[in-house]
């Protein structure tokens, strides 16, 4: 949110880590509810806040008064009230990378603007123009931390102010105003007040609790229909909506809600179902999933798909939400995707009410190895941009209990739709309205210290999967890694990065790394988002980061840093795997072809995955790359490596993807189709690579080279015929060349002013 708070008290805490800043605010909620009944409203943990309980007549709105604490966002944010001369006439606000001056003409028309680091570093210099108007200036490579923006003007007119950014990038808008402002006007500030929790209580009625996120001052009414135990009126239901003339119709199943075991039960279990306790609240599901009439009349489109218009199975988890969000906006009521626990519990209870097809179907949850239990769960990581979960999955042999892992950016499963019944939405589950793709900013400058890197002492990236458990990286090239292999240890070393690919963790001599000796570990990572990352690893491993808000370090002094290129240079294989290219233009002295990765014609790079339909399979030889899922071509053409560490694959047979050359329908003309991945091998000889491609950007996959005679092969013969024997050479692209999701997303960072 961003508004203009007047008479804000600030308390600036020093801790370990650093600076942040709390703001306290007084707030108002009215409250309205159709019957008598009993209101409390809880802040969303211990010290965000004073909440407030009471009694209200039915049809009488009552004031509830709170008291706010809200935290700085995670984005650009004034981390402390700034210090202006009086008179200066200055006023400031932020939103999300934006920073907004107004400032008097007078005082500022050719004023300076400059942004430092802490430590001192000039990142910023502008001056504006003497003749007023608005100026915007924009840079697109600063690194998160906290800044000192300064505005030097004339007859000694300064303002000056703390900023916390996080990181790529950054726009400061000036507008002059010739009106006189004697004092520095109040602070515009983004915080984050929380999630609060309104719950009503009345006699013979169904208790309803709902989320909402405060402002300071006055909230919009907050208004409750309660509904009595014994009333029918909880029971199916239709729902019709109306758009443009387009109608169109669909069941939901009223569900009451209980206790049970969630997963699979017996034996003979598809993996990663084993079994916990979990509750869910009433509520309503849909009999079947999405049509494409539906679709089409919420979405006010005429194609004759669903999602995006391809196809009722080919939405992503973006997608489905957009499409809740829309159909919610339509009937006032809160539609959303299904949890785990709802789809299984309707599946388990009421399979008799419910359409069960062929088609998997995204459920809200966050990938896990296994159930989330508790009342009404919504997984791990709740709404993070994260691998997601089908449900009612093909291939597992159980259509309820069988629960798979895709890519969040991937398309297949199909959205069943959902409605509380006692509640607006399940505790910690984000309304589908704020779930949306996370878009990049532009790529930084090709660098030997790649800065999104950069977490100082007040924040960390952590993860798992056999990652680290910990990283923190100095922007002098001080590094830290925690590791949990048996015994947790903290390893001090240094970094630096190559080509905005490569991640090098080098540790000091005698800390170790994995295992007993010490290993310089190579990391080859994607960013998701500012503060997602994946990665896998020449030590094997392979797994998703997150950047979050972390103190109580104390930086480690580390003997000997290098800066990233005097690091990079060090290494033996420099020139052949760290050496900077022109990512952009890449030169052919550049490409080659890393000879670890042919696999010879009696073999093939395999990933099996046991309990799921889709098996992997590569064959590389010098000629040609070739890479397939069960039936499907993935990536296939002539290829090359760069820096032992970039892989792409480029397919010139523009045909329908499904029709083997030659063809007269082919098009050789047109642009190549063109897949890009990062790669490592790993000391035992596995193949792994991280994927750029639109349809699963960051996904990771592990192959092992195996013999075509191979039993694991031959057991898998049946799902995935291309998995048996040499896949063959000259075939169409991918299918996903005509996909709106199917193009890589690689973006080469640009070369420094000097050159590569």
């Amino acid at each position: 949110m961003k508004r203009t708070i007047k008479a804000l008290l600030f308390v600036t805490v020093f801790a370990a880590g650093g600076l942040f800043a709390q703001e306290e605010a007084d707030a108002q909620i009215p409250v309205i509810v159709n019957v008598a009944a009993n209101v409390t409203i809880v802040p969303p943990s211990v010290g965000r806040g004073t909440g407030a309980q009471g009694a209200v007549t039915a049809n009488t709105q009552r004031p509830f008064d709170i008291k706010l604490v809200g935290r700085e966002l995670n984005s650009t944010s004034i981390s402390h009230r700034s210090q202006a001369k009086a008179g200066s006439g200055a006023q400031i606000s932020h939103s999300r990378g934006n920073v907004t001056l107004n400032l008097q003409a007078p005082q500022y028309q050719n004023a300076v603007i400059s942004l430092h680091s802490v430590n001192g570093r000039q990142v910023l210099n502008s001056r504006l123009s003497a003749s007023g108007g608005t100026h915007s200036i924009s840079r697109s490579n600063i690194p998160a931390g906290v800044y000192l923006l300064s505005v030097k003007g004339t007859n000694g007119n300064t303002f000056t102010t703390k900023i916390t950014h996080g990181g790529s990038r950054l726009n400061i808008n000036v507008a002059f105003s010739g009106a006189a402002n004697p004092l520095l006007r109040a602070m515009a500030a983004e915080w984050d007040y929380g999630e609060w929790t309104i719950t009503v209580e009345a006699a013979g009625h169904i208790t309803y609790s709902r989320k909402f996120t405060p402002v300071a001052g006055a909230n919009p009414p907050q208004e409750f229909t309660m509904t009595p135990v014994t009333q029918t009126a909880l029971a199916n239901f239709t729902e019709t909506v109306t758009v443009n003339g387009v109608t169109a119709s669909f069941n939901m199943v009223f569900i009451q809600g209980g206790t049970f075991r969630l997963g699979c039960e017996g034996s003979g279990c598809p993996a990663n179902t084993g079994t916990v306790d979990a509750t869910v609240s009433p509520y309503f599901i849909g009999a079947a999933t999405v049509t494409t009439a539906l679709w089409n009349a919420v979405m006010g489109t005429s194609s004759s798909g669903g999602f995006g218009g391809g196809g009722p199975t080919s939405g992503t988890w973006y997608d489905a939400h957009e499409f809740a969000c829309k159909l919610s906006q339509l009937t006032g009521r809160n539609y959303r995707m299904m949890t785990e626990a709802e789809f299984e519990y309707a599946a388990k209870n009421h399979l008799g009410s419910l359409t069960l097809g062929s088609t998997e179907e995204w459920a809200y949850n966050t990938w896990n190895a296994t159930h989330t239990g508790g009342t009404d769960p919504v997984g791990v990581r709740s709404g993070a941009h994260d691998q997601k979960t089908r449900r009612n999955a093909q291939g597992t042999g159980d259509n309820i209990t069988g629960r798979l892992i895709r890519s969040i950016e991937g398309i297949g499963p199909t959205l069943r739709l959902t409605l509380s019944a006692t509640m607006d939405l399940p505790p910690d589950y984000v309304h589908p309205c704020q779930l949306y793709a996370p878009t990049m900013g532009a790529e930084p400058v090709n660098s030997y210290r790649d800065m999104r890197w950069i977490t100082g002492s007040d924040a960390r990236w952590i993860g798992g999967m056999g990652m680290p458990t910990e990283f923190r990286l100095w922007e002098d090239g001080t590094a830290t890694m925690t590791t949990n292999f048996g015994t947790a240890r903290v390893i001090n070393g240094q970094w630096f990065t190559s080509n905005n690919i490569t991640l090098m963790f080098v540790p000091t001599p005698g800390q170790g790394g994995f295992g007993p000796a010490p290993t310089i570990t190579r990391y080859a990572y994607i960013f998701l988002n500012e503060t997602d990352a994946s990665f896998i690893s020449t030590a094997g491993g392979a797994g998703r980061l997150v950047k979050e808000a972390a103190t109580g370090v104390t930086k480690p002094v580390i003997a000997g840093l290098m800066t990233g290129r005097e690091l990079a240079r060090s290494m033996d294989d420099y020139e052949t795997d760290f050496k900077m290219i022109d990512m952009v233009n890449i030169p052919q002295s550049a490409r080659g072809q890393d000879e670890r990765l042919f696999d010879g014609p009696d073999h093939g790079w395999l990933q099996i995955n046991r309990g799921s339909a889709h098996h992997y399979r590569k064959d590389v030889d010098a000629d040609e790359f070739r890479f397939v899922v069960s039936g499907a071509m993935l990536a296939n053409g002539e290829w090359f490596t760069v820096n032992n560490s970039f892989l792409r694959i480029i397919n010139r047979i523009t045909c329908p993807w499904n029709v083997n050359p030659p063809d007269t329908r082919c098009n050789y003309d047109a642009a190549p189709y063109v897949t890009d991945y990062l790669y490592v091998v790993t000391s035992s000889g596995v193949f792994m690579h991280n994927s750029f491609m639109g349809y699963e950007r960051g996904d990771f996959r592990s192959f092992t080279r195996l013999s075509n005679d191979h039993a694991d092969i031959a057991a898998i013969a049946n799902q995935c015929s291309r998995c048996v024997g040499e896949i063959p050479k000259g075939q169409a692209g991918s299918f996903y060349r005509t996909s709106d999701n199917g193009q890589s997303t690689f973006v080469p960072a640009p070369c420094p002013a000097g050159g590569c």
